[in-house]
């Protein structure tokens, strides 16, 4: 008899199992050509930042079931500063996007943006407390352009002047 309650256990262990991982299926990944198009590794043509030379890498690919878009970026400046950053950006299926970008610089650096694709382009807003940024990315072909905006406060809360910068990278 104690063999017969066994084997109904584990009859009815792998039949809610089966049952239950039924209801569990993730989406589909999301579906954008001009996601496709962004992924991969990106570098930047040098340009200036804040008085300084930078080389900026960018990598970007669809994660978890494609379910996201994560973005790594690595910018070495000529004094040897290495900045770096992980944005994590979750698409819908009609364009629109909202994600979490992280940096060195901990909370002080994280920044939320909302976003959608139009055409060839990304259109991007971000925010912190200490920054706004409009970003708008451009793909053609293994050429890519990212056209920023920002205005930053500084230590005593005070808004700095708009500024304005354009980075153009090519597919590696």
């Amino acid at each position: 008899m104690r063999k017969l309650n066994y084997l109904f256990a584990l009859v009815f262990i792998l039949i809610s199992g089966r049952s239950f991982s039924q209801g569990m299926m993730p989406p589909s990944p999301i579906s954008s050509p001009m996601l496709e198009a962004a992924t991969g590794t990106w570098v930047s043509e040098p340009y200036e930042m804040m008085g300084m030379k930078c080389t900026e890498t960018v990598t970007q690919k669809m994660v978890l079931n494609g379910q996201f878009l994560e973005v790594n970026v690595k910018n070495i400046m000529d004094n040897g500063f290495v900045y770096e950053g992980i944005g994590m950006f979750a698409p819908s299926g009609d364009g629109t996007m909202s994600g979490t970008f992280y940096d060195i610089f901990g909370k002080n650096g994280m920044m939320n943006y909302t976003g959608k694709v139009e055409g060839n382009k990304i259109i991007m807003s971000g925010a912190n407390d200490k920054m706004t940024e409009e970003r708008i990315i451009t793909i053609d072909g293994d050429s890519m352009t990212s056209d920023v905006t920002f205005k930053m406060k500084d230590a005593s809360e005070n808004s700095m002047p708009e500024q304005k910068l354009t980075v153009t990278y090519k597919k590696k």
